[in-house]
């Protein structure tokens, strides 16, 4: 194999090489053409490389399944009846191995997460993602109007990710960039006039259209032991969320709605960090960078500051082997920003506040896989006299397979109620929103999603009609 690189290589080299003399006057069509023909030429020796590999696969086979004919049988008196039957039987065996791989190439095209295939998505070290998610929403009935109140929001996500092991440079890292492109319009502002924004593309009220390259990050893991992660991020992978909750559409399951967390989509530059204490425990912090602007409504910052969290991720049945899986968060949360006061007369030196999650598994279907019914409670805190809403609670139920054929399916129930601070019902009369939703997600192919969504918003913004908001939601993995 050497030599015959060795050959190769010198027969490109000498293929290309030109005389210094006739550099000038080289034109610029003349080099097309020479790398042109330079790139036939490479496809044709690996195309008669690959024929060459494959007949003497094919000579090794035959040479083998004669081989085989010969020493199971009289060699004298049956030959010919006996390479006959070795002939059949080769025939066989390959349309066996071609049945088989005919059933491997179908588990693997109804396997496939992506429409397009892992091709299309690696090339050594690199692996490429793109999602396009659509949600189309209508509010049917309260809030602020029903007139003319269907609106469509759509997201595309780019990701790349670079794994250091498989790029043979070193053990535990990967670099990761994140590209999005939302577009659409809301219902939220002009017709339903919630708090918690039933769509999750709104987590804040940002402008509808917002095209951005949202990550880019650097991760190093040292086995299971941790890892420590820089760069631009969402705080919102790591922390203040229940793990049951991510399939909800409205934003307050996804994301607790009273924390200026720095997340999607006002991801900042930070560092953070997880420790596993053991099965039962794991710990992580972080700290991040605030602008004034975090583009969330209900706190102001006068001035820039840094964000920090510390959570503590707790598995109380980990030891028991037939237990089902629990998880409780704890977590605290502090910003040096200045934050505003709601009555305005004064400005605090930061702000804070507290919050858990809690994720169970009820019962499963079969032990070895992820079916079943789940339970998962959220809640959080901060002071009244500088966030407009004080008080988070929310809850919910996920079955995974519900129904039989539809492994993959799941529906989910759950509220999040929100409480306005003493100080902002004084000043505006606000009180609470409490937000209602049940969806059905069908995975239609593993790469594709379909969700009919309906949500029942009772006060919207604490002052507002109850609301009636239907929507269906897809996302594709291409």
């Amino acid at each position: 194999m050497d030599a015959l690189l060795a050959t190769h290589n010198s027969s490109t080299t000498s293929f290309i090489h030109l005389p210094t003399s006739s550099v000038k006057a080289l034109t610029c069509e003349m080099v097309l053409r020479r790398l042109a023909l330079l790139c036939v030429s490479m496809l044709a020796i690996w195309g008669q490389l690959t024929n060459v590999a494959w007949a003497q696969t094919r000579v090794q086979r035959a040479e083998t399944a004669v081989e085989a004919g010969r020493d199971a049988k009289d060699e004298t008196d049956h030959r010919n009846a006996n390479d006959e039957v070795a002939n059949v039987e080769s025939d066989n065996s390959d349309e066996d191995e071609d049945d088989e791989d005919d059933e491997e190439d179908e588990e693997d095209e109804d396997a496939r997460t992506e429409l397009l295939g892992e091709r299309w998505h690696r090339m050594g070290p690199v692996v490429a993602e793109c999602f396009y998610s659509g949600q189309l929403h209508n509010n049917a009935r309260g809030g602020i109007s029903t007139q003319n109140a269907t609106r469509y929001r759509g997201n595309l996500e780019l990701g790349l990710r670079l794994n250091t092991d498989q790029a043979q440079w070193w053990e535990g890292g990967e670099f990761f960039v994140y590209a999005q492109s939302s577009h659409g319009q809301t219902l939220t502002q002009d017709f339903v006039g919630d708090s918690q924004f039933y769509n999750n593309f709104d987590t804040s009220p940002r402008a509808a259209d917002l095209t951005q390259l949202g990550e880019y990050w650097y991760r190093h893991s040292w086995g299971e032991t941790g890892s420590v992660q820089l760069g631009r991020q969402d705080a919102n992978e790591h922390f203040c969320y229940a793990d049951l909750g991510g399939d909800f559409i409205n934003s307050s399951f996804l994301t607790l709605p009273n924390i200026p967390l720095p997340t999607w989509p006002t991801q900042t530059l930070g560092v953070s960090s997880l420790l596993n204490a053991g099965d039962r425990l794991t710990l992580g912090g972080g700290a991040y960078d605030q602008g004034r602007d975090i583009g969330q409504w209900w706190v102001t910052h006068a001035s820039r500051g840094m964000f920090f969290i510390a959570q503590a991720d707790v598995r109380p049945f980990a030891d028991y082997e037939r237990s089902l899986p629990t998880t409780v968060r704890l977590g605290s949360w502090f910003t040096s920003a200045d934050t505003e006061a709601l009555d305005g007369g004064s400005v605090f030196d930061g702000n804070y506040g507290f919050y858990t999650t809690v994720d169970r598994l009820l019962f499963r279907e079969n032990a070895e896989e992820d079916q079943g019914l789940g339970v998962f409670f959220q809640a959080s805190w901060a002071p009244p006299d500088r966030n407009e809403l004080d008080q988070n609670y929310g809850a919910g139920l996920v079955y995974r397979g519900l129904l039989s054929g539809r492994d993959a399916d799941t529906l989910g129930l759950g509220f999040s109620l929100v409480e306005f601070s003493h100080v902002k019902r004084g000043l505006t009369g606000q009180t609470s929103e409490n937000a209602i939703e049940t969806f059905y997600k069908a995975q239609v192919t593993p790469w594709l999603s379909v969700q009919p969504d309906l949500q029942y918003i009772v006060r919207p913004s604490g002052i507002e009609r109850d609301a009636l908001v239907v929507g269906l939601a897809f996302s594709a993995a291409f």
